[in-house]
Parts: C-alpha cells; structure tokens; sequence
C-alpha cells in the first residue's frame, strides 16, 4: 500500500493551483499549523485536524484570515484540497503579525 503525497505531512512547501503559485510556511511554533501565503498576500491556515467520520487518516482543517481561532470552515483529506479550497473561496490578506 502507498501512502498519497497529498495526505502526507508536512504539506508543500510550493504548490500550484488556478492559476496561483503559493507558498506552505510552517507557523511560527508549531509543527501541526501551516500558513498559505501567494505574493498577493496570505490565504490562510491548514491545521491537522481529527478525522470526519472515524476515518483512520490525517484530515487537514481550514482556516480563512482572521480565523484561525475558531472552528474550521472545511475538513478535508487532502491537504491539496484544503489549499484548493482557500484558493477558490478566499481572498489575499494581509499576513499575520508573528
């Protein structure tokens, strides 16, 4: 069995999407928090996050800007597809102050 790259971790750390052309940071201080950044600005946070369903893998959370203390907006399987997700719902911000 093989394990797909879009489930692994960490996530990124280049990816490219629509168009877009973004970056995957580690948060500062943490091993379980990634930040989404294009040249416009940040898109958000991909966390790790506790399986839907029961299912046995890692799923990925995701956070918009000014987010990323609240539940997530999506649980997702893949971290790719948590990326997509901010690149096709959000919009660039400013990014944090670390």
């Amino acid at each position: 069995m093989t394990t797909d790259p879009r489930a692994s971790l960490p996530p990124g750390p280049d990816f490219e999407y629509g168009g877009h052309s973004v970056r995957i940071v580690p948060e500062p201080g943490s091993e379980t928090r990634w930040r989404v950044f294009e040249d416009d600005g940040y898109f958000g946070t991909v966390a790790t996050a506790d399986p839907v369903k029961g299912e046995p893998e890692v799923h990925f959370a995701v956070h918009f800007p000014g987010e990323e203390d609240i539940p997530p907006t999506k649980v997702v399987p893949l971290w790719t597809t948590a990326v997509e997700f901010l690149l096709d719902a959000g919009e660039p911000q400013r990014p944090p102050v670390t």
